[in-house]
């Protein structure tokens, strides 16, 4: 059944375009959507990233919408994407002009950097060392 082993993610951001643009750099492939204009579906492996306009997607609760539009989003969450090359995301990241939290370094498990995306979350990249990758990867 489709969706059933699938980790969703929903970012909602001010540029629909500029967001799916970068993501699709990074790796992510994106599902075709045309009856959903205020949405953008991306996958990364059995992961979803599903970016929703803030300004034009409905909330659930107004105070939500406000508290959203104003800031700061995604407070203390954290999208850590793996990756085969490292310095091709930190470049893509770079190009972009985007904020670098962390510069590349070497950890038990893995070459890592954070950075923020035009919105503001924080984005975790992995190369994982030889040792932590699954057998035939």
């Amino acid at each position: 059944m489709m969706g059933e082993k699938q980790v969703k993610v929903g970012l909602r951001v001010r540029d629909l375009d500029r967001s799916r643009d970068l993501y699709l750099r990074l790796g992510f492939r994106e599902i075709p959507n045309d009856d959903k204009p205020t949405l953008r579906y991306l996958t990364y492996g059995r992961t979803w990233v599903i970016l929703s306009d803030m300004y034009a997607h409905g909330y659930e609760r107004p105070e939500e919408a406000e508290a959203v539009r104003k800031g700061p989003r995604g407070l203390g969450f954290v999208l850590a994407l793996p990756t085969p090359d490292l310095d091709r995301a930190y470049a893509v990241w770079r190009s972009e002009g985007l904020p670098v939290i962390t510069e590349p370094e070497d950890t038990e498990w893995a070459r890592i950097f954070t950075g923020l995306d035009p919105d503001g979350y924080e984005i975790l990249f992995e190369q994982f060392h030889a040792e932590y990758r699954p057998s035939g990867a």
